[in-house]
């Protein structure tokens, strides 16, 4: 995975944080926009939730949860020190340094919900790291900006960034993305279009077979 490690260079960082204060400021993406429904529904099942965004990059959603509701708990965690720094600076003190991998089960009970913003779009093993997330069992986990499309495989082919780094874009076989859930007890609402997706996994009791 030549890759992996393209999201540490810090120049990527600050030209996100620019794109993401014109997008704050008047100018959301469409997956902003379902992030926002979503996270709108939810509310009106709890009082109180609380978020953990994995692959956080500048820290955006934090400022987002705020504008949503401020009931919403957020925790932030990049694998990047450098975005993780940017982070900081810009929205608080509410991120860490880690690796999606490393997240446990015990994770998964400290938060509500598991948020990637559009991290399956650029890693190589997007259905990988999607029945990775699912299968750690937290309450609710909500995916945002995943292509997708019908009748083919998944795929992943190469593009370049912001000039500056060249990463992944990983498009789902579209029926995978509720069998991997329906592996791991959730159902599934989606929101956008195959281009931008915005998941929604709500996990359910499985019927116990006797």
């Amino acid at each position: 995975m030549k890759h992996i490690d393209s999201w540490k260079n810090k120049k990527v960082f600050e030209k996100q944080l620019a794109t993401n204060r014109l997008e704050l400021d008047g100018n959301p993406p469409p997956h902003w926009k379902e992030l926002n429904l979503a996270l709108e529904f939810l509310l009106t099942k709890h009082d109180h939730l609380s978020l953990l965004d994995v692959g956080c990059g500048v820290g955006v959603y934090k400022e987002l949860c705020n504008r949503i509701s401020p009931n919403i708990k957020y925790v932030g965690m990049d694998y990047s020190e450098d975005a993780v720094t940017i982070a900081k600076e810009e929205f608080g003190d509410h991120f860490y340094c880690g690796n999606y991998k490393d997240l446990t089960k015990e994770d998964a009970q400290k938060f509500d919900i598991l948020h990637a913003g559009a991290l399956l779009d650029m890693l190589p093993d997007g259905d990988d790291a999607l029945d990775f997330f699912l299968g750690l069992g937290f309450k609710y986990v909500l995916i945002g900006r995943v292509a997708a499309h019908q009748g083919e495989p998944s795929k992943v082919v190469e593009y370049g960034v912001y000039n500056e780094i060249t990463t992944y874009k990983f498009t789902h076989n579209f029926e995978n993305l509720s069998l991997i859930g329906a592996k791991h007890s959730y159902s599934l609402t989606l929101g956008g279009d195959l281009t931008r997706l915005c998941l929604l996994y709500i996990k359910y009791e499985a019927p116990k077979l006797i």
